[in-house]
């Protein structure tokens, strides 16, 4: 794991000079509250910040979001008002089935990235191991009502 990478620790912060031409902020905040697209910023945005600057984004709809310099592999999982999902996203939506023994498996070999945009333009990030995160939330999900629990 990269040393800059601190494991189980919430970091907040405060999204700054944001928009889309004249729409109006609160629009921006309704679309970027929306965790399909607040994932496409979100990914270009960590790799940015001082504190996450060894993780490496990868370009594509690939198994995993970034690396780091040990060859570590990190998944971004945005919390929003629904909860977070942390199951691979074939396993989301209607006609996907959840595979459990290929859900751990992903897991186990991954560090979670999940970001908490709920009260954008507020975001909370924590970094969790997917083998420790599987056994308090076993089937891939994390209810809204443990958000502050989780980030606390």
């Amino acid at each position: 794991m990269s040393d800059s990478i601190v494991l189980n620790e919430t970091q907040t912060f405060t999204i700054e000079n944001y928009g889309f031409g004249n729409l109006p902020l609160e629009v921006a905040n309704e679309v970027l509250k929306d965790g399909r697209t607040f994932s496409h910023f979100i990914e270009r945005w960590i790799p940015n910040q001082p504190q996450y600057s060894s993780l490496i984004w990868i370009n594509g709809c690939k198994e995993y979001d970034f690396v780091d310099d040990k060859n570590i592999k990190y998944d971004e999982k945005t919390f929003t008002c629904n909860g977070c999902k942390f199951v691979p996203s074939n396993m989301l939506g209607a006609g996907r089935t959840f595979d459990k023994e290929v859900f751990e498996k992903k897991a186990n070999n991954l560090v979670y990235c999940i970001v908490s945009n709920v009260n954008f333009p507020e975001i909370k990030i924590k970094f969790v191991k997917g083998s420790e995160l599987i056994k308090i939330y076993p089937k891939g999900s994390i209810p809204l009502k443990d958000h502050v629990k989780f980030f606390n």
